[in-house]
């Protein structure tokens, strides 16, 4: 023990100044040289994408068949570089056109249609009184290219996507989640692809406000248009009290009725944000999406039939 510690500490830095200086340059180099740039995963000893197909499609409980998977990673611009590279090979117009599998824009088309579909039927079904508009911003929400390529890369598509870039675009993300769903529905059927959706697109909406994701210009306008359509007396703001009137910390509270029935109520620094957070209240109330009302049930949507009960 005694001799290993001698050697340590004869070979330790301080005992040769030349090997501290030469360690330090090293340093300075690598940091001249900055960050390594990105490579693709293929470009390493130990990747094997064959292996990497058959634990993606084992990781979800999915049974995929190997081509379609390979058909759903393989974005346009993948097929685009191997044409060109064909072509700088010296190959003819028929030997470049002989490719050996299709890009994923038909199945991220087909995957995207009944992802939008069965998140459109169960928003109407747990919210039936919510109108169409927002049901349409709450699914764009969940479909836009940066929520799904958000959920695309947490489910570990970033490094099996096949494309022209190492870093996949979040359009490329996206058109692979999508293209996953539709294989899905190509290899099992339309009820697995969606019970993907719902596990990993719908419960995005976990912890979220539907009614912040659905923008309202004037809530006040709405909310009487609402009231007209129902043959109710319109929408009236009241002010129930305020506070610190005359100071920099005033408050407001602001009421919503029609007639005598009472709506919905809120506060603001100013009677004209009260009056607006109370109508946009009275809202939640009428479209029943408050805070105080459960949330969906993602464990039971599996069991639910919905196209039996919703129009497409």
């Amino acid at each position: 023990m005694v001799r290993l510690l001698r050697l340590g500490t004869l070979h330790g830095p301080m005992q040769q100044p030349w090997r501290y200086k030469y360690l330090e340059a090293l340093y300075q180099r690598r940091l001249e040289a900055g960050p390594e740039q990105p490579r693709f995963r293929s470009a390493f000893t130990n990747w094997n994408y064959e292996a990497e197909l058959y634990a993606c499609t084992h990781r979800f409980g999915e049974n995929i068949h190997t081509d379609v998977l390979r058909r759903a990673l393989t974005d346009a611009s993948f097929m685009k570089q191997v044409v060109e590279q064909r072509a700088e090979a010296g190959l003819d117009q028929v030997e470049r056109s002989m490719l050996p599998v299709s890009d994923n824009e038909e199945l991220a088309r087909r995957g995207e249609e009944i992802a939008s579909h069965y998140i459109k039927q169960v928003l109407r079904y747990w919210y039936p009184k919510f109108p169409e508009e927002g049901i349409e911003a709450v699914t764009a929400f969940l479909l836009s290219e940066t929520t799904v390529a958000y959920i695309s890369e947490r489910l570990g598509f970033k490094t099996i996507i096949r494309c022209d870039t190492p870093v996949p675009r979040p359009a490329t993300m996206k058109n692979a989640l999508m293209a996953f769903i539709g294989a899905i529905n190509e290899s099992s059927d339309q009820q697995r692809a969606e019970a993907f959706t719902a596990d990993f697109i719908l419960t995005h909406l976990v912890g979220k406000d539907i009614n912040e994701i659905w923008h309202i210009s004037n809530p006040m306008g709405l909310l009487s248009k609402i009231l007209e359509a129902n043959g109710r007396q319109p929408a009236e703001s009241r002010l129930i009290w305020a506070t610190g009137v005359s100071s920099v910390l005033s408050t407001y509270v602001v009421g919503v009725y029609s007639g005598k029935e009472f709506l919905g109520k809120n506060y603001g620094n100013t009677i004209a944000l009260a009056e607006e957070m109370a109508a946009r209240d009275a809202l939640r109330r009428y479209f029943e999406t408050s805070e105080e009302r459960a949330p969906i049930p993602f464990d039971k949507l599996k069991h639910m039939n919905f196209t039996s009960r919703l129009k497409p």
